[in-house]
């Protein structure tokens, strides 16, 4: 009777052995990943110009022998290339170097240009595009022309002027209600 005993408690033994081995092969393991890309902002500034003949647009090229009380072309606006809405802004410098050896007192009123203000808003020294700017679009130009004005001395014979235009662009998403509560704008 004993051996009997002793025979079932070792077929149990192995049953309970062979059963547990059973049970570590009902588990099972999953792994996922996910990749998340964040959006970009990205903007391209557009200076072109109609040539004097008339027809397309070209990209703006230096201009020489300007006299006063000339209008040159030269349309300035932004273009958004990147993936997503921005609201944009110009900044705009202009500076006058006089030729060589000349002095006097530079008067940059004398240097101006036909602003777009329906579509564009002057704020602490920048122009805002009134609208968010959506990807693939570009905003109505800033301006048209710059204009010498017809009043220049002598003192501005073979002077240089400079236009310096600066874009610069911040998400619409997450970002305030319009242009001028937004945040995040590129420092100077």
């Amino acid at each position: 009777m004993k051996r009997k005993i002793t025979v079932c408690a070792l077929l149990i033994g192995c049953l309970s052995i062979l059963a547990y081995g059973t049970m570590a092969y009902f588990t099972a393991e999953k792994t996922a990943t996910n990749v998340i890309t964040s959006g970009n902002i990205k903007i391209e500034l557009k200076e072109m110009a109609i040539l004097e003949e008339g027809g397309a647009l070209v990209p703006f090229q230096d201009k020489t022998g300007v006299m006063p009380g000339e209008e040159i072309s030269k349309i300035v606006s932004i273009k958004n290339v990147g993936g997503q809405s921005a609201y944009v802004r110009i900044k705009l410098d202009k500076a006058i170097t006089l030729a060589e050896g000349i002095m006097g007192d530079v008067d940059l009123s004398l240097l101006t240009f036909d602003l777009n203000t329906s579509d564009w808003t002057e704020k602490e020294g920048y122009y805002y595009y009134n609208t968010p700017l959506k990807a693939g679009e570009e905003t109505k130009p800033l301006f048209n022309t710059v204009t010498f004005d017809k009043e220049m001395s002598n003192m501005y014979q073979d002077s240089k002027a400079e236009i310096k235009v600066n874009a610069q662009a911040t998400q619409v998403a997450n970002n305030g209600d319009n242009v001028f509560s937004a945040v995040g704008w590129p420092e100077d």
